[in-house]
């Protein structure tokens, strides 16, 4: 009995094995099937590949010129000319006339204000030089008189002469009143503080009724007739700027980025006090742009001129192991050649023309993965 259930347990693990057998004779040729398959389609591809082992690629014909290194700045737009107008005389503001953000237009009053002694002043001076004028009529008269009475021996020299001196002493005096009461005039005029220039109201300080001293600002007008940028650079940019140096300025907005020519009109021989920078007043140069004053505009400052340097674009250049290279390409194959890259801004770079194969082209394009010793195929 024993015997055949060790029999019937052993035909068992027999099957088993049998069909473990041919599970797995099963799955290796499966897997020898596919791999020939694999082969056999990439060998038909490859001979049906006009340009078998060939990477289309862009490349760009390397030509030494010179180029410029540039520094991001951030400037400030300013009107072309700001004035701050001041009052001449103490008073009280009596009415503004013009608001913020008008237009205006020179000799314009743009407040008026109210001092009654400044008022009583010119009173009293025309009153006082009225006065001498009519004494002074009369003095003429009489010294007129005598001169004709001296000439007839009516009168004897020592009064016409007496006459004479108070004709001169009443016509200083009213030359001094005049003085006088021009000068009041003028203060009286002052209580109507006026435009200096035709331009726009940028800010009125004092309100309606608030007290004004002498020297205090009452507005800033600015001029209509151009704007200026005005950045702040380091003193090693500072040095390489001179009159007339062009620069390109850019404003980003949400209708994108507005870029400007422009060209340096001074730089400051003195830093900021705070900064530590020195201002460049830019010159915008293109009449259609409509910046306004206070905003910021990002300028493009050359720092740096290298001479027999071939521009590059960034995808032309493979980082590998902290070192830069290209890949140049010549009669269908391409090397690797080791370069240094000065870098002109975030897309453009400049490398050493003496350092490229001579007969050589740089790729720009399709030199991920590329080998030295690939063969390419190059395309527009």
């Amino acid at each position: 009995m024993a015997s055949r259930m060790r029999s019937g347990f052993g035909k068992v693990r027999r099957k088993r094995w049998l069909v473990f057998l041919l599970i797995f004779s099963g799955f290796v040729l499966l897997e020898v099937f596919l791999y020939a398959r694999l082969v056999s389609v990439r060998a038909t591809a490859a001979g049906s590949s006009p340009d078998r082992g060939e990477r289309p690629v862009k490349v760009m014909v390397p030509v030494a010129a010179s180029g410029s290194v540039y520094a991001e700045v951030l400037g400030r737009v300013r009107a072309r000319q700001t004035v701050e107008v001041r009052a001449n005389v103490p008073g009280r503001v009596k009415s503004v006339n013009f608001a913020r953000g008008a237009e205006i237009r020179k000799d314009d009053v743009i407040a008026s204000m109210r001092d009654y002694r400044t008022e009583a002043r010119l009173e009293e001076a025309g009153y006082n030089l009225e006065s001498a004028a009519r004494r002074l009529r009369e003095t003429e008269r009489v010294y007129r008189k005598n001169v004709l009475l001296l000439e007839k021996g009516i009168v004897s020299e020592d009064r016409t002469e007496a006459s004479r001196s108070l004709f001169e002493a009443d016509s200083a005096r009213v030359k001094a009143l005049s003085a006088a009461y021009e000068r009041a005039k003028w203060n009286y005029d002052s209580l109507r503080i006026r435009s200096p220039i035709d331009g726009a109201v940028l800010e009125v300080v004092p309100d309606v009724g608030q007290e004004v001293r002498d020297g205090d600002v009452v507005a800033r007008v600015v001029s209509l007739g151009g704007i200026k940028v005005v950045a702040g650079v380091d003193a090693s940019v500072a040095r390489l700027l001179e009159r007339g140096t062009p620069l390109r300025m850019s404003l980003s907005s949400v209708g994108g980025t507005e870029t400007a020519a422009g060209e340096v009109e001074g730089v400051s021989r003195g830093s900021d006090g705070v900064s530590g920078t020195y201002e460049v007043e830019i010159a915008v140069a293109d009449p259609g742009v409509e910046w306004w004053p206070g905003e910021i505009v990002s300028v493009r400052v050359p720092v740096r001129k290298l001479d027999g340097v071939v521009g590059i674009p960034r995808t032309a250049v493979v980082s590998r192991g902290g070192a830069d290279f290209v890949m140049v390409e010549k009669n269908s194959e391409v090397s690797r050649v080791p370069v240094t890259v000065t870098w002109a801004d975030d897309r453009t770079g400049y490398v050493p023309f003496d350092s490229l194969p001579a007969g050589s082209r740089i790729v720009v394009e399709g030199n991920l993965g590329l080998r030295p010793g690939d063969r390419v195929r190059v395309v527009d």
